[in-house]
C-alpha cells in the first residue's frame, strides 16, 4: 500500500504552497462530490456549480491557469481513497474555475463501440477541452443540455 501511495504521489514535492493548497481543497471538493452525485440530480447539481463570470474572451492566463488546476484535481483524484470517475472530477474542477471567475462547461458525452457504451465527462472554455487530448474528446458524441427548467 505504501509504494502504491508513494507512485501515486510522484510530482507533488514540487509543487509551490498555493499549489498544496489548492490540492488539499481540490481533494476535499472531490469528496463532496462523490458524497453529493448518488442524492443530487445533475441539473440541480450543474446549476450549483454554474457561476456568472464574465463570458467575454478569457486571456490566455486563464486558459493556462484552468490546465494547471485540472492538473492538481488529477493529482488529488490519484491520491484519494476513493475512486474518483471523470463525472466528479470534472464538477470539481467546473467549481473550482467557477470561484477563479473562469466560466466553463461541462461537457458529457458516449460513445459505442461493438461490445459496450462509454460515457465520459469533461470541462471546456470557450470550446477548449481543459486537460484533455482532442483525439479523445473527439470519440464521443456530446449530449445537449436539458432544455427544461430546475424546479
Amino acid at each position: 500500500m505504501w509504494k502504491s501511495f508513494k507512485a501515486k504521489a510522484r510530482g507533488v514535492r514540487q509543487l509551490t504552497f498555493p499549489e498544496w493548497l489548492m490540492l488539499v481543497e481540490a481533494w476535499w471538493v472531490l469528496l463532496g462530490f462523490y458524497l453529493v452525485l448518488s442524492r443530487v440530480s445533475y441539473e440541480r447539481l450543474n446549476s450549483a456549480t454554474s457561476k456568472t463570470a464574465n463570458e467575454n474572451a478569457r486571456a490566455s492566463s486563464d486558459l493556462d491557469a484552468a490546465q494547471r488546476l485540472s492538473q492538481l484535481v488529477g493529482i488529488a483524484a490519484r491520491l484519494h481513497l476513493l475512486p474518483m470517475t471523470c463525472l466528479v472530477k470534472a464538477f470539481t474542477l467546473k467549481w473550482k474555475l467557477g470561484r477563479l471567475g473562469i466560466p466553463a462547461e461541462l461537457s458529457i458525452g458516449a460513445n459505442k463501440t461493438s461490445s459496450r457504451i462509454h460515457a465520459h465527462a469533461w470541462v471546456e472554455i470557450m470550446g477548449q477541452a481543459i486537460g484533455e487530448s482532442e483525439a479523445n474528446i473527439g470519440t464521443f458524441k456530446v449530449f445537449k443540455p436539458s432544455e427544461r427548467s430546475i424546479p
